[in-house]
């Protein structure tokens, strides 16, 4: 009997500490970061900045974005380039960094690898002129990684080139000149007035680029070496044609339609 008793409460005394060290390492897991959405309602008062955690550096163009609801509606003048053009008759397009870390998201920053989806609308009949930059994902200091500066920051904007041919335009800190065009081609942008979804993913580990239209996947690329130690920051909302000329602009005024920002550690 003293035997049989011996035996059950060691088995029970297994259970427990098996029992509890399953709870633990179940306390223990990380918790994947929360994910950040965000609209262009209230665009852009003080209260939007807040929710977007605007940067406040190196942005230009806010005369030519206005909110319609929750989307942004961009004006991109007839002729226009980059604000650095020196013979463009108007402007056009607009340009703000997120810091994630000024909207509570500082877990995102630290991640290895994230995903940014949004909403992208050009009307029929959009003139994509000789091409312009799209929204995308950077990290390290604004400016550091456009207009053909390369210092210790990358970014991974997306880019419509020979008409309505898509790709992502590539800066790091190896790079030298302006950014690298990643997949031309790989993809096109619909210029039909419908509602389409764009998303890309960027692995600071490996410098693995992958990009999807509309849910299905377009490119994969090993592409954005060197980035591993610079964290990400956020969204890189740039939007313009060029370029720095005037022969990159259309040639007539047209608009773009920007909605539903996601940024995430998995695929949105």
């Amino acid at each position: 009997m003293g035997n049989l008793t011996s035996r059950l409460l060691k088995a029970l005394l297994a259970v427990t500490v098996s029992a509890g060290l399953l709870s633990s390492a179940t306390g223990t897991a990380a918790a994947a970061p929360a994910p950040w959405s965000g609209t262009f309602s209230g665009f852009p008062s003080s209260s939007w900045r807040g929710a977007w955690g605007i940067d406040g550096s190196g942005e230009f163009g806010f005369g030519n974005m206005k909110a319609n609801g929750s989307t942004l509606d961009v004006k991109y003048g007839k002729g226009s380039s980059a604000p650095s053009c020196t013979n463009c008759p108007t402007s056009g397009g607009g340009q703000f960094y997120q810091d994630l870390g000024k909207n509570g998201h500082t877990d995102l920053r630290n991640a290895t690898t994230l995903y940014l989806k949004y909403d992208l609308r050009f009307p029929s009949g959009f003139d994509f002129g000789l091409g312009g930059k799209l929204p995308g994902l950077y990290g390290g200091k604004p400016g550091e990684a456009s207009g053909g500066n390369h210092g210790q920051a990358w970014s991974t904007r997306f880019m419509f080139r020979n008409g309505s041919k898509g790709e992502v335009y590539v800066y790091t800190p190896a790079g030298d000149g302006y950014g690298k065009d990643i997949g031309l081609g790989s993809w096109n942008f619909a210029p039909d007035g419908q509602t389409h979804t764009v998303q890309q993913s960027v692995n600071r580990s490996t410098g693995q680029i992958t990009v999807w239209y509309d849910g299905a996947q377009v490119l994969s690329s090993k592409s954005a070496p060197g980035i591993s130690g610079i964290p990400f920051k956020g969204v890189f909302f740039s939007t313009f044609f060029g370029g720095h000329e005037t022969s990159w602009g259309p040639k007539k005024e047209v608009h773009a339609y920007f909605s539903n920002f996601k940024v995430s550690t998995t695929k949105l």
